[in-house]
């Protein structure tokens, strides 16, 4: 366990050292598309509706919003990056490939690699947090409670992500999952309107996908919605599920 533990540990600090280099580009990258988001429908729409009912509980549309962005950051930043950047650093600059020749495993690399995705997207999930707390939207004590929501739902995005680059054959293709899985989440899972405004049978699909439960948790902690308690078995078997494909997935890309 302690040699896992190092190996996994030594991927992590690398990619940590690269980051390190260009942290500007991840501030930029990272944080002005949540921003826009929570001044155009935050502050904008939210002037034109005011108070809305959220599963029974009147909640201001602002912090709606604002928690909503919380589990759509976790969502783009985790797949985003165990997509395109476990792909690029697969397919382009060979790191995988790299590292599985020194004393560190190929298992160890990918555990590191979705580690290291689903760091950088908490991080960013509770950097939206953060701006709701600076608001008043959120307690201060929700960006603690917040932490394991923020990474689970990191890591499983990230899984996501990962098993999508071990399938595809080109970088083009990683526009097929995020089309048809990422942004049907973004845009029916209750980031910005209450999934009960939907019709019944489309409220049931919602909740298949996994952003829903992660919204779902995210609101009970920082806006008080009622607990919704099977968003915690959907969570927890689509991490498992998608941990699970993603790295058999790259297991067979790159073991010949």
């Amino acid at each position: 366990m302690s040699d896992w533990l190092w190996g996994v540990s030594r991927v992590w600090l690398r990619y940590y050292d690269v980051f390190t280099k260009s942290v500007v580009f991840y501030v930029v990258t990272t944080f002005v598309q949540p921003v826009l988001y929570l001044l155009a429908f935050g502050v904008g729409v939210g002037a034109l509706v005011g108070i809305l009912n959220a599963n029974g509980t009147p909640v201001t549309y602002r912090s709606f919003v604002f928690s909503g962005v919380i589990g759509q950051t976790a969502l783009f930043s985790g797949f985003f990056e165990g997509a395109y950047g476990a792909f690029v650093r697969m397919y382009y600059q060979r790191v995988f490939q790299a590292i599985a020749i020194t004393p560190i495993t190929l298992s160890e690399v990918l555990w590191g690699e979705l580690l290291w995705d689903a760091t950088k997207a908490a991080v960013a999930a509770e950097g939206v947090a953060l701006i709701g707390v600076l608001t008043g939207d959120f307690s201060p004590w929700s960006l603690l409670t917040l932490v394991p929501v923020c990474f689970f739902g990191s890591f499983l995005f990230a899984g996501m992500g990962l098993m999508s680059a071990a399938y595809a054959r080109d970088i083009d293709q990683l526009s097929y999952p995020q089309y048809l899985l990422v942004m049907p989440m973004f845009l029916f899972c209750g980031v910005f309107y209450p999934i009960e405004a939907l019709p019944q049978a489309l409220q049931v699909v919602a909740w298949v996908f996994p952003l829903t439960a992660v919204n779902s948790l995210v609101r009970t902690l920082t806006l008080g919605l009622p607990f919704q308690w099977w968003a915690v078995p959907i969570l927890f078997a689509w991490l498992t599920l998608l941990v699970v494909l993603s790295r058999r997935a790259m297991f067979r890309r790159l073991v010949k």
